[in-house]
């Protein structure tokens, strides 16, 4: 194999466990914001960033 696709499948299968602990990190903070019912605004605002980085990590996927 070239030492460019060994470094690709590298990166890749990093990005699927960054992935997965987003999931396991944000499902929570779901749940947590669904009990509060979306009251509280520090809440909101973290889950925002949350998946503002969540959806320019996809972005960049996609880019390349």
């Amino acid at each position: 194999m070239k030492l460019k696709n060994r470094f690709k499948i590298i990166y890749l299968n990093l990005f699927a466990i960054v992935l997965c602990f987003a999931i396991i990190i944000s499902a929570p903070l779901q749940f947590f914001d669904f009990i509060i019912m979306g009251k509280n605004r520090i809440l909101k605002y973290l889950e925002d960033k949350v998946f503002g980085i969540l959806f320019r990590i996809n972005d960049l996927r996609k880019n390349i």
